[in-house]
């Protein structure tokens, strides 16, 4: 299709109606297509879903209306195509751009004004847009069912609104607006999370439920609960001012709540946090602490790179009746005496290693019958795995030992384990050793950078191997 330079009524059909009953229509890397025009009063009634990637040169798009349009995307395409298929294209509900070639400001103020159909809209490497929309005010007037709006790779955004209003208490800009999700705009300063509704005091914004910043320039050095206090989930990485977020306290709606590399975080507080079901925090490599969190409905909570972290609140694990899913991995400075033998009493899956005591040093742990899953993560003096036979419920139906680089048998210390049916081994590279009375009631082994076996059982210690069907 390089060659391919006009695309017109050879296209359509003698018929009244072209294409009657196409839903799905994309074009991709037509290097020299030019022109896409039909003069014809219906073509592709019942179009749905329309994207044309990589066709730098087409200028000239003249379209009759898409009324049935829903689904548009364009990428490394010129701001000409934009502007032409938004104005056909006016009750698109989904619209995703990328790469789009002369879009200026002031550009996509123009465009901006067709979007009110518009419910979820991306926008990816656009880097000559500075700012999305001139003031909160007119953007309520054209965005009036925005739900989700995706920003990411747009390096010289500065701000989603270009003016900072006054305070208007009553405002009610943009009710239907629910996800923000800002990935890495390297020139954007939040000073504040300038939505249509959010003020200079932190007001606003109260519709949203899901808010997403990855990689951007925060100058906050806390989160203004105030300006979101509907917010469902919250998921942070590369936050480097960040040091509280004590303010969420009162966030009594927060179910989800994700931190990732925030390296001026020091402690996680005692927040009270009663709907919270998820909680991650991952790579925060200056956290020492976490304190006492009040999450009685936690369901899932990973702990993972933090290699500062002293302290953590194991004995308060009992407590945590409804959790189900627990990580807890290369936390090398977590105090010495835990674990404890504390778990939650209906715990499902454990994940764990890397912590200041060896496993191998572990005393009986007292899991709960629940336990079906545990994952342990190595330590270099286990050569084999009677030493830690002790850490195995019998109740175990899946387990995953990682990275045991001294590992050398599996003969002994798994016998116990009559409920056992997938046993995963990762990265053990001395293991060599593996008994056919362990193979036999399994129903599945895997396989991954196990050099020795390997070498002696190529057909044994494939990637997956299915033992029964």
């Amino acid at each position: 299709m390089d060659e391919v330079k006009v695309i017109g009524l050879e296209l359509a059909s003698t018929n009244d109606v072209t294409f009657p009953s196409l839903k799905i229509l994309r074009f991709e890397d037509m290097s020299s297509w030019e022109v896409w025009s039909t003069n014809r009063e219906v073509m592709f009634p019942c179009l749905q879903e329309l994207e044309i990637k990589k066709c730098p040169k087409l200028i000239d798009v003249s379209l009759k209306a898409l009324d049935s349009l829903r689904v548009l995307t364009i990428d490394n395409c010129s701001e000409i195509v934009l502007r032409n298929l938004v104005q056909a294209a006016s009750s698109t509900t989904k619209l995703e751009i990328r790469s789009i070639l002369g879009l200026t400001d002031e550009v996509w103020r123009g465009v901006i004004e067709k979007f009110g159909s518009v419910e979820e809209l991306s926008i990816g490497y656009c880097d000559e847009i500075r700012y999305l929309w001139e003031s909160n005010a007119e953007a309520s007037k054209v965005l009036v069912n925005l739900k989700e709006l995706t920003v990411w790779g747009c390096k010289n955004l500065v701000s989603l609104g270009e003016k900072e209003e006054e305070d208007n208490i009553e405002s009610n800009h943009l009710s239907t607006f629910k996800i923000l999700d800002v990935r890495f705009c390297e020139s954007m300063e939040l000073k504040h999370v300038c939505l249509p509704g959010a003020t200079k005091t932190g007001r606003g914004g109260k519709n949203i439920k899901s808010l997403i910043i990855r990689g951007v320039d925060m100058h906050m050095e806390n989160i203004k609960n105030t300006s979101m206090p509907m917010l469902k989930t919250i998921y942070i990485t590369n936050w480097e001012n960040l040091k509280s977020i004590i303010q969420l306290s009162e966030s009594t709606h927060l179910t989800s709540l994700i931190i990732r590399s925030c390296q001026s975080m020091e402690s996680f507080p005692n927040l009270q946090l009663p709907n919270l079901t998820r909680l991650d925090i991952i790579g925060c490599k200056n956290m020492k602490e976490i304190r006492d969190p009040q999450i009685p409905n936690l369901i899932s909570w990973r702990i993972e790179n933090c290699e500062n972290l002293e302290s953590f609140p194991d004995l308060q694990l009992s407590n945590l009746t409804m959790l189900k899913d627990l990580c807890i991995r290369k936390c090398r400075m977590i105090d010495a005496s835990f674990p404890r033998g504390i778990w939650p009493p209906k715990l499902l899956t454990l994940e764990i290693g890397g912590l200041k005591k060896p496993i191998s040093e572990w005393g009986y742990q007292n899991f709960p019958t629940s336990l079906v899953q545990l994952t342990l993560f190595g330590e270099d003096d286990v050569r084999n795995f009677s030493q830690l036979s002790h850490l195995l419920p019998s109740s175990l139906t899946t387990l995953t030992i990682l990275d045991f680089v001294d590992l050398e048998s599996l003969s002994t210390g798994l016998q116990h384990l009559t409920s056992l049916q997938h046993l995963r081994i990762w990265k053990c590279p001395k293991l060599i050793h593996l008994p056919e009375t362990l193979l036999a009631p399994l129903l599945s082994l895997r396989m991954w950078e196990c050099q020795k076996m390997e070498e002696s059982h190529p057909g044994v210690a494939a990637h997956t191997l299915k033992l029964k069907k």
